[in-house]
């Protein structure tokens, strides 16, 4: 099976529906979701999170520490079974 797409929409109008949905949590909330999500479909039982002196999060999947959006990408990168670097 292939890799989904992102493709452009073609909107009628300059207008068109969105949801509200999950529209209650922050960013940092929804972030972390995700990790909580990708974790559990691997198996992971607990994902460390460290606040650095900056006040920045990092977390680690039983790797080395990296920002959020790095710790998605690596755990989808595992799912997919896609040599992560």
């Amino acid at each position: 099976m292939g890799k989904a797409k992102i493709v452009a929409r073609k909107v009628s109008g300059r207008t068109f529906g969105t949801t509200r949905q999950n529209t209650h949590l922050s960013q940092r909330e929804t972030l972390e979701e995700i990790i909580v999500n990708l974790a559990t479909a691997q198996g992971i039982k607990t994902v460390e999170r460290a606040l650095s002196a900056r006040g920045a999060y990092f977390y680690s999947a039983g790797g080395s520490y990296q920002s959020a959006t790095n710790t998605i990408l690596s755990l989808s990168q595992s799912i997919l079974g896609e040599t992560v670097e």
